[in-house]
C-alpha cells in the first residue's frame, strides 16, 4: 500500500471513529453532543498507543489507557465511564476493526461499556445458575459498569473489567470480543426478504 493511500485510509478511519464514539454517546452528559465531542476526542493520544513497541503487554496498554481515559474525562467534564467508552470506541474502530497499530492490541484492548452489554452478560449467566458459582463473581463486578455514568473511578471502572474478563474466559474469546453480546435480545435476528428471490424491486428504476 503507497504512503498516499494509506494516509487517505487513516484519515478515513479517523473521521469515521470519532462520529462513531459521539453517536455512541447521545445518551451521554448533555453539555457534550455530536461535533462538541471531537475536540477532545481529537486529543486521546492514539499515535502513542498504534506506535507502541511490540509485543504490547497488558500492563502497558493499561497504563496508557488510564492516562488517556482520565484526561478525557478531565478535558471534558464527564465521568470515567463515559471517557472509557469514548476511547474504547475509538479503538473499536482504529484497532478492531481497521486493525491499526500490533496485533497484540487485540488481545489488551477493551470493549466499549453500557447497559446493553451489561444485559446481555447477566442474560448469558444467570446469578441462580447453581452448576456456574462463578456467576455470582460475574454479576457483582459486571452490574457496577450500570449505568456507565456511575463509574466515577479508574479503579471502579478496573473491577467492572475484572468481570468481563471473567467473561471472555468462559466463553474463550478475547476481552474485547464480548462485544459480540452487545445488541443481543436474546434472540435471533430474523433477516426480513423484502421481495421473492429472483424479484427486483422497481423502486428507483
Amino acid at each position: 500500500m503507497s504512503v498516499q493511500v494509506q494516509e487517505i485510509r487513516d484519515t478515513i478511519t479517523t473521521k469515521f471513529a470519532r462520529w462513531a464514539a459521539a453517536s455512541a454517546a447521545r445518551q451521554g452528559p448533555r453539555h457534550l453532543r455530536g461535533r462538541k465531542w471531537y475536540q477532545h476526542l481529537d486529543q486521546v493520544d492514539l499515535a502513542g498507543l498504534l506506535t507502541m513497541s511490540p509485543p504490547i503487554s497488558s500492563a502497558a496498554f493499561l497504563a496508557w489507557h488510564q492516562r488517556e481515559v482520565e484526561g478525557l474525562a478531565d478535558r471534558a467534564g464527564v465521568q470515567i465511564g463515559w471517557a472509557a467508552k469514548m476511547v474504547n470506541m475509538l479503538l473499536k474502530i482504529h484497532v478492531y476493526i481497521a486493525g491499526r497499530g500490533d496485533s497484540s492490541l487485540l488481545a489488551v484492548i477493551h470493549p466499549p461499556i453500557d447497559n446493553d452489554l451489561i444485559d446481555a452478560i447477566q442474560r448469558e449467566f444467570p446469578v441462580n445458575d447453581s452448576h456456574q458459582p462463578q456467576n455470582l463473581e460475574i454479576w457483582r463486578k459486571c452490574k457496577l459498569g450500570k449505568p456507565i455514568s456511575g463509574v466515577t473511578t479508574y479503579p471502579k471502572y478496573s473491577e467492572v473489567i475484572a468481570g468481563l474478563t471473567l467473561v471472555s474466559g468462559r466463553r474463550g474469546c478475547t476481552l474485547f470480543e464480548i462485544e459480540s453480546l452487545w445488541g443481543d435480545a436474546g434472540s435471533t435476528p430474523q433477516l426480513k426478504v423484502q421481495n421473492p428471490p429472483g424479484k427486483i424491486s422497481q423502486a428507483g428504476a
